[in-house]
């Protein structure tokens, strides 16, 4: 027989009269099921003692406080590991590589079109150069004088006017000019080379001036014809907005571009150190005292920009109209020769101020006062020419250095204009 072990009293609020009672009655139950009593010691019997209250059924609070958990720190070493890369499998590693390999067929097949085409258009080229209307039909140039003119042969065939296909006929005094022109012919490899403009820069000048000349034979001395009238207007719009004539503003206030206040010097080849605007009174000013005295006498030239009495420092100011109207009789009064070499010039180094006074340095026509020659000193030479339409230029570069096959192939090109106009009309 086992006897309760524990029995868990309701408290304070039971009395003990009811206690004792519940005691024997759960003694009586144990004595006398002999069989309920055994099976205890193998599960909990439903008559197990319960609590007779509720409250007596509510835990007790632990007997220790709780602790803080100890935190190891974490010290990391090195990047981050890289992102895990995700694996393809099978079917999508078989398309990938099958796409790869129609792209890497589409580029060989795109490589030899291009090829091929390459190809076709170097045959249809060395056709064209081969073929009967571009092959170079001349062994040698040569220059023969004709009556008073100068002509320029190809072996025993006289150079013509790609236009009216007359013969060119040169001054004779313009043996220089003569040579040169077949010289520029003698370098040519064929027909097709000669109706390249930058190729014979010569010959597009020669007809020109031979264009002007035979206008002017065709209208009288006192008829200006459409082509020298339409040039001369244009030769005038070049005058308002002349290279030369536009001046930086003065240093009081180009000074606001140098530091703490000092004006913006470049060391320039030949100058020292100068600021812009001194570079530019140095340049024009004897170009301007020339033309003053030997080619627009008595007109006064000044500067469209940068002026001391000129309000704006954007926009140019207009010529005076007595400026205008000298400067465009001394143009109507030049020859073909002379106009033309005016022309290429101010095309060149987009000043008129400048080519007038290359032509006039160095044409015995073109002056009023026919002392220009190189040997006495009046001539403008082709570098001075260059420098004066390069100022600006070259103040820059001075400081910033050029741009490799931009600079330099510009300046070659401004050279070879100056000098063609030389030959033409000296």
């Amino acid at each position: 027989m086992r006897s309760v072990s524990r029995i868990r009293l309701s408290g304070a609020s039971t009395s003990p009269a009811r206690t004792t009672q519940a005691i024997q009655c759960r003694f009586q139950q144990t004595t006398s099921s002999p069989m309920t009593a055994t099976s205890t010691t193998h599960a909990s019997p439903p008559w197990r003692a319960r609590p007779f209250h509720t409250s007596a059924a509510v835990a007790s609070p632990l007997p220790t406080p709780p602790r803080a958990a100890d935190v190891v720190p974490m010290y990391g070493q090195g990047p981050p590991p890289n992102p895990p890369i995700p694996t393809e499998d099978g079917a999508r590693a078989a398309a990938r590589e099958t796409k790869e390999a129609a792209k890497k067929a589409t580029d060989l097949v795109r490589e030899a079109e291009d090829r091929a085409i390459r190809i076709s258009r170097r045959k249809a080229l060395a056709a064209k150069t081969s073929g009967p209307d571009s092959t170079r039909f001349w062994k040698k140039t040569s220059v023969e004088p004709v009556d008073d003119h100068l002509q320029v042969r190809l072996d025993s065939r006289p150079l013509r006017h790609p236009t009216t296909k007359k013969i060119l006929q040169i001054p004779a005094h313009k043996k220089l000019l003569a040579h040169a022109l077949a010289t520029e012919w003698d370098g040519l490899a064929s027909v097709k080379q000669a109706t390249q403009g930058h190729r014979v820069p010569l010959m597009s000048l020669v007809c020109r001036a031979v264009d002007l000349e035979e206008e002017a034979a065709q209208h009288g001395a006192g008829e200006q014809g459409p082509m020298r009238k339409a040039l001369v207007e244009n030769l005038l719009r070049y005058l308002d907005t002349d290279s030369l004539l536009c001046w930086a503003p003065p240093d009081e206030l180009a000074s606001l571009h140098g530091p703490n206040g000092a004006p913006a010097t470049r060391h320039v080849t030949g100058h020292g150190e100068i600021t812009l605007r001194q570079l530019q009174e140095k340049t024009a000013g004897p170009i301007l005292a020339y033309m003053k005295t030997h080619v627009w006498p008595g007109v006064v030239v000044e500067p469209v920009l940068g002026g001391a009495d000129q309000a704006s420092l954007l926009f140019p100011k207009a010529h005076p109209a007595e400026t205008r109207t000298a400067v465009g009789a001394w143009l109507e009064g030049l020859n073909g020769w002379d106009l033309a070499g005016v022309e290429r010039a101010t095309l060149a180094g987009k000043s008129m101020v400048v080519a007038s006074r290359l032509v006039a340095g160095w044409s015995a026509t073109a002056t009023t006062n026919p002392v220009a020659t190189k040997e006495n000193g009046t001539a403008l030479s082709v570098e001075d020419a260059f420098a004066a339409t390069n100022m600006e230029t070259a103040f820059q570069t001075a400081q910033w250095g050029e741009v490799e096959d931009t600079h330099d192939v510009e300046q070659a090109d401004m050279r070879r204009h100056f000098g063609s106009v030389v030959l033409l009309v000296s």
